[in-house]
């Protein structure tokens, strides 16, 4: 009996003190966060375009592993030839930080994909060309009815044609709709298979610079084009002073570019293997401004109100459901 006795005793003190440590160990992981020493490795999505020059600039200068080589925490840059398939990646958990148009955030947030624009990478007017074929006689909006347009369907250059065709009571019906990505955008006009299409850098001005088509317009007075920096709303969330540090690469970047566009220039012409000069005159349409502006907002809010209007999306989304000031702010990099 006393050996029965014992032997309870022995496991009864085992079990508080297994009880004590795990109560321990449980108070410390309340904190979801992951410390930068637990993380291994930041998957991180662009574009090879202009647009996505202060990413490819920081990046060819080595300041994302420059920051996090001492937490030993591996950079990934993962390229995609659109928004859309980056969304993709999102969706599948293979991306946590990544640069899309605002199309293609706000229909990501409104097929509930948890992401969040932490910032913006280029802005302005003139991101997105509308070109005419060399040879037709398209000056207009007008003169779209009926012909081939090309577009990259559900990027933001899709919906300054939906604001296009719209100035002259035209819809996207009246238009024989081709849904092409970028590079094959460049191709079909010169083998002259479309009429039209509407672009971004460096697709714009390569195609001009080859004489197979031509800049009629671009957004001005239609749509002030916003892409954003885009992060996995779990990632940042459990790694907000890493989403942080992120920004602080960005921001030196901006300050770099805007000091030494001729370097710039130079990077980008290297790493898109185009002439300089096409670049120099795509990094001139750009307003490089990563913070997220009340002048960001209202176009966002503009472009929500646009899609839902066309039933691109099929329910309503917040513009404070798709962005997320916490960490520019508290970066210190907006007030």
């Amino acid at each position: 009996m006393k050996k029965v006795f014992s032997i309870v005793s022995i496991l009864l003190i085992s079990l508080f003190a297994f009880s004590g440590c795990g109560q321990t160990s449980g108070n410390s992981g309340n904190n979801t966060k992951k410390s930068p020493s637990k993380l291994k490795e930041i998957n991180i999505g662009y574009q090879p375009g202009i647009n996505h020059a202060l990413l490819i600039i920081a990046k060819n200068k080595g300041w994302f592993n420059d920051e996090f080589k001492k937490d030993n925490i591996n950079i990934k840059f993962q390229s995609f030839v659109s928004g859309p398939p980056m969304v993709e990646a999102f969706a599948g958990g293979k991306l946590d930080i990544g640069e899309v148009g605002d199309q293609p955030a706000i229909q990501a947030r409104a097929n509930n994909t948890d992401v969040k624009a932490i910032g913006v990478y280029a802005a302005g007017y003139r991101l997105n060309s509308i070109l005419a074929a060399t040879g037709s006689n398209i000056k207009s909006a007008k003169d779209l009815k009926g012909k081939k347009v090309a577009v990259t369907v559900g990027s933001s250059a899709h919906m300054l044609l939906s604001r296009y065709l719209a100035s002259e009571g035209l819809k996207q019906s009246d238009i024989q709709l081709v849904n092409l990505q970028p590079p094959d955008i460049k191709t079909s006009f010169t083998s002259k298979n479309i009429d039209a299409a509407i672009v971004w850098e460096p697709y714009a001005s390569s195609i001009e610079a080859e004489n197979t088509a031509h800049i009629i317009g671009d957004g001005t007075n239609l749509k002030y084009d916003v892409n954003l920096i885009m992060a996995n709303n779990d990632f940042a969330k459990n790694n907000p002073d890493v989403i942080k540090r992120v920004l602080k690469v960005y921001e030196k970047t901006e300050k770099w570019v805007k000091a030494n566009p001729d370097q710039a220039a130079d990077i980008i012409s290297k790493e898109l293997k185009l002439k300089k000069e096409i670049v120099a005159k795509g990094l001139a349409k750009e307003d490089f401004d990563i913070r997220l502006t009340d002048e960001v907002t209202k176009s966002l809010t503009s472009t929500i109100k646009t899609l839902r209007q066309n039933n691109t999306i099929r329910k309503d989304v917040e513009v404070n459901d798709l962005i997320d000031k916490t960490y520019i702010k508290d970066s210190g990099i907006q007030q």
